[in-house]
């Protein structure tokens, strides 16, 4: 295993839910040696990437600095920024912004709504794609086999979503793609619909969704997505700016 391998490790021992863990801890979740967590934290910590805290280490400041530099995240989030605030103040619930890291959904972006439905997605955080409308909806964009691969793979049971059979799956990808959006009642939460729409990139590929978690039996669903999609065209828009500005 590489150094470089070693210290990735070390980084993605920490979750949304565990911010600081201990020297023994870090070990123990990357499966090393604790001297050679040690020494890997050490040089980390010198980099600026880990911070030394009384009770452990906690991601350093330098992550964030770095990783606001790739255009496939911080981009993204600076070109949907304001069309988010305006679907938020429209739709007045909860409204968030993911891309699909490999067989997950990453939220690189949350605005929340004060007495809302609950809502359990972390900015940085991540859940299985097959229980957001925003992974399914992602997923079903995804080429001839790419597509096929979400729907065969295997999909662990995450109540209270329901376990669809890769028939079923197949379906509520097709439909979701057919009509643009896709709404999922009772996936994470029981109380909780969400609904998400694509946001497309200058080729015309969805790049990440847009989507808004509501309460249950929401009637207003048509007027939601209709906030959606046009807070997901301007930001469409948008990214095409940032990404051919200065082209000739």
């Amino acid at each position: 295993m590489s150094a470089v391998a070693r210290m990735c490790m070390v980084l993605e021992a920490f979750t949304p839910d565990d911010s600081s863990l201990t020297l023994t801890e870090i070990a123990r979740r990357s499966q090393m040696p604790v001297t050679t967590v040690h020494s890997i934290t050490r040089q980390l910590v010198d980099e600026g990437l880990l911070e030394r805290m009384d009770q452990g280490y906690v991601l350093g400041v330098r992550l964030w600095e770095l990783a606001i530099r790739a255009p496939g995240t911080f981009g993204l989030r600076e070109a949907a920024m304001a069309p988010m605030e305006q679907a938020h103040a429209e739709i007045r619930h909860h409204v968030q912004l993911s891309i699909l890291a490999g067989y997950e959904s990453l939220y690189i972006e949350r605005l929340s709504w004060s007495g809302s439905v609950v809502n359990f997605t972390e900015v940085g955080g991540r859940l299985p794609w097959y229980v957001t409308s925003s992974g399914i909806l992602l997923a079903s964009f995804a080429d001839g086999p790419a597509r096929d691969g979400y729907v065969t793979s295997l999909r662990p049971s995450q109540p209270p979503a329901p376990d669809l059979s890769a028939a079923a799956m197949e379906r509520l990808m097709t439909s979701a793609r057919t009509r643009g959006f896709l709404v999922t009642e009772g996936f994470i939460h029981p109380e909780a619909t969400a609904v998400a729409v694509p946001v497309f990139a200058p080729w015309r590929a969805p790049v990440a969704a847009l989507a808004a978690v509501v309460p249950a039996g929401e009637s207003k669903l048509e007027a939601v997505v209709g906030s959606l999609r046009r807070a997901a065209r301007l930001a469409g828009d948008r990214l095409e700016g940032t990404l051919t500005r200065g082209r000739p």
